[in-house]
């Protein structure tokens, strides 16, 4: 005789979903702040389908429950989730299901976790995945910032030569940057491509392989990370002291100093502008700030990390922050 399956007994009360990895090494510096504020938090890996996840859902509203592991949240219950760099789910083949099948199925169990997760009514979102996916296209945050008051240096992206060639006769002295990810897989490994200095003589056919983003080089004083959670900025001044860092301050964290320092008015207008646009409640910018005194905006990662920021400039208390939007009783 088989013994009924255990029903799970959710707690009451306002709850936050982390969609994350388990060996995510920021969630877990967020997460106890969190708790400390008595909001009960569920982190949700979507490695851990079917295994160790569990969804019930009706719609159209979404009402039902969500189980991790030993942790049970009714989706009514859910007042915020944070999107932090989440995987998809793996289903593996085998147990008689082909390999082609177990990728239907990762696919499948992805959309429909994120998806029920991503339509919850009267739920704050940082950041909702399809304000991320806006987010992300360069193209778009390139024509969007001015419009909101940030500057942004001259850019060229394709794979004419010709077309890159007259750019730079136009614009001088360039930096090529990646478009999408500067990260590349190896297997096992991975490698970076870092922002680098190119010069117009610099420019051959091997331009014709991939798309390039190519941007006239800014005379830089110092380079800001500037953050925001929740409309409230966070701002560290980088000087850079080696020519590996000076092209791109990821190539050389040690060559590094931080200063917090104030954010221009115009910036904090331009900025605010830019996350409504975008419907973002966090982001890290990357800004250039020349000998005048005008910041320039290079980059806008709308899940761009904070930790190695606070680590330098524990003052900015950016985790405290993020805890405390996370651990809201009633969404925004």
């Amino acid at each position: 005789m088989s013994l009924p399956a255990e029903r799970p007994s959710p707690k009451s009360g306002p709850a936050c979903v982390i969609v994350t990895t388990q060996d995510n090494v920021t969630a877990d510096l967020v997460i106890p702040m969190i708790e400390r504020r008595a909001a009960r938090v569920v982190r949700l890996d979507l490695a851990d389908f079917p295994h160790h996840v569990r969804l019930t859902a009706s719609g159209p509203d979404w009402a039902g429950m969500l189980s991790v592991r030993d942790h049970h949240v009714r989706l009514e219950d859910i007042r915020t989730v944070w999107w932090w760099h989440p995987q998809r789910a793996r289903l593996r083949a085998g147990a008689g299901m082909l390999p082609e099948q177990a990728e239907w199925a990762s696919n499948e169990a992805t959309a429909g976790v994120t998806g029920v997760l991503a339509a919850l009514p009267d739920c704050l979102h940082v950041n909702h995945p399809t304000a991320t996916h806006a987010a992300q296209s360069k193209p778009d945050v390139l024509v969007q910032a001015p419009r909101c008051g940030l500057p942004v240096p001259p850019t060229w992206i394709g794979n004419q030569l010709e077309g890159a060639r007259q750019f730079a006769r136009d614009h001088g002295d360039l930096m090529c940057k990646s478009i999408a990810s500067p990260t590349v897989l190896h297997g096992d490994s991975i490698s970076r491509f870092f922002t680098t200095p190119l010069s117009a003589d610099g420019l051959d056919t091997s331009i014709t392989a991939c798309a390039h983003q190519l941007q006239q080089k800014v005379a830089k004083k110092f380079e800001v990370r500037l953050t925001s959670v929740g409309g409230k900025l966070f701002a560290a001044r980088i000087d850079t002291h080696s020519v590996a860092a000076q092209s791109d301050y990821r190539a050389d964290y040690d060559a590094l100093t931080y200063t917090s320092i104030p954010v221009p008015d115009a910036v904090r207008s331009g900025v605010s502008r830019l996350l409504a646009h975008y419907r973002l409640h966090y982001a890290a910018m990357d800004f250039l700030a020349d000998a005048d005194g005008r910041w320039s905006l290079v980059d806008l990662n709308p899940s761009g990390m904070f930790a190695w920021i606070e680590q330098a400039l524990p003052e900015l208390e950016i985790t405290a922050e993020l805890a405390g939007l996370l651990a809201v009783e009633e969404a925004a």
